[in-house]
């Protein structure tokens, strides 16, 4: 099959919409020997290896397996701790199965992956229709691609456990991956956190779709995908923006304007000392004029991220929202029935301090000793504040939002400080 630009943004448009970003992301296709199989780069550059593709890429179904399956990559980065051989198995196991059975209409069934890999031993996982009944793989490979619509319980991080007691070395050596794995030259550009915010979007409209319309093992692995996706949204930029305060120092900026004179001998805005002089009938002979210059600032965010018990199993998800956040925001405040201020850096490397129980009193405390006119409180919402932090907090005048994660839709506390949203509302 040949491989053109237009014949891969038709492809792509007919697969997740007529306007989709991932149609108009890919820029360029080129052959490149040097690749192994194919990759995709921060410029939507697509190399592929021409002998690969003759043998292996036969039709449409083939060519979606193939990039998609490049496209997830970077969604399931961050759940692969090392670059271990083992590790990007595991990775691309989980991501084979997906594109097998989530898109199954469209990669028919994982055509590539079946022409691809070997039936048995370690290939064998890498494929749907595989021959592992009798197999140290085989409980695996059940919960990769289940027989019955069962619910399924895996993850990457499972499967590298597992492969880490299955797999011997020389199975490991007999495997070649399909896309870049970071080490194909030329092309392993890292594509930015903004782009992939772009194409988690895209891809988590038609995986939301495709989850309503079906229902068993394949709606578990819509789930799990979207769960993954979820972690490349960001929240919107324009909506943070509305809730900057110059009382907390961050990278964020902000204008203000500052008020300077000049002289000139036109009225254009006269100061008080011109509007007296007038009065008495003795013009100036140069006007002062007062005018306001636009200033940069920096500015911060007053973020109060709940900790407690209750909200564990959401974190992964909503710091991985937040990590778009990472250039600009220096610190969070993280609360359970205390608060405790701790680098942003910190959070995204897992580093969490709770003592579990949860109450809002403290956050009130807290923004109110910190002079706050400004907070945003992400929370499932499971907790109280006594009468006298909320007058505080409404005699300040402080503007909050609350964005709500999880099972609750009512809160009672924060909605008299500002809007209260639901998670899903406020990302991109």
């Amino acid at each position: 099959m040949q491989i053109t630009l237009e014949t891969l943004r038709n492809l792509l448009r007919n697969t997740f919409g007529r306007n989709s970003f991932i149609a108009s992301f890919v820029t360029s296709i080129q052959p490149s020997p040097q690749c192994s199989t194919a990759s995709i780069n921060q410029d939507g550059e697509l190399q592929y290896n021409p002998s690969f593709v003759q043998q292996h890429v036969q039709s449409e179904s083939d060519l979606f397996c193939l990039l998609v399956h490049e496209l997830l990559h970077p969604m399931f980065g961050h759940f692969v701790y090392t670059h271990g051989k083992l590790e990007n198995i595991a990775a691309d196991s989980i991501i084979n199965s997906c594109i097998t059975q989530v898109f199954g209409d469209w990669s028919d069934n994982g055509s590539l992956f079946r022409m691809y890999y070997r039936k048995t031993g370690l290939q064998g996982i890498l494929r749907p229709e595989s021959d592992m009944n009798y197999s140290r793989y085989a409980e695996m490979y059940r919960n990769l691609y289940p027989e019955t619509k069962t619910t399924i319980s895996i993850s990457t991080g499972e499967v590298i456990r597992s492969l880490k007691v299955l797999a011997d070395e020389s199975q490991q050596a007999d495997v070649t991956l399909l896309g870049s794995h970071g080490n194909n030259s030329g092309n392993n550009s890292p594509i930015k956190a903004d782009t992939l915010s772009r194409i988690a979007d895209n891809l988590h409209e038609v995986v939301k779709k495709q989850c309503s319309q079906h229902a068993g093992s394949n709606n578990q692995l819509s789930r799990f995908l979207l769960e993954v996706l979820d972690k490349h949204r960001t929240l919107k930029k324009t909506l943070l923006e509305q809730f900057t305060t110059k009382q907390k120092l961050d990278k964020f900026k902000g204008l203000i304007n500052q008020s300077h004179l000049t002289v000139s001998p036109i009225p254009i805005t006269p100061s008080k000392r011109d509007l007296v002089l007038l009065a008495a009938e003795h013009t100036p002979f140069h006007f002062h004029n007062q005018m306001q210059r636009p200033r940069i600032v920096d500015k911060g965010l007053a973020i109060y991220l709940d900790v407690s018990g209750s909200v564990q199993e959401h974190l992964p998800k909503i710091v991985g929202i937040l990590q778009s956040l990472r250039t600009n925001l220096t610190s969070i405040y993280l609360f359970s029935n205390q608060v405790v201020e701790v680098p942003f850096a910190d959070l995204l490397k897992g580093h969490i301090e709770t003592t579990y129980g949860t109450d809002f009193d403290c956050v009130a405390e807290s923004i109110l000793n910190r002079d706050f006119d400004k907070a945003i409180v992400i929370t499932d919402g499971y907790a109280s504040m006594c009468a006298h932090n909320l007058e505080q907090l409404q005699k300040r005048s402080v503007k909050t939002l609350t964005i709500l994660f999880g099972e609750s839709r009512v809160i009672t506390d924060w909605d008299v400080l500002g809007d209260v949203v639901q998670l899903d509302e406020v990302i991109v």
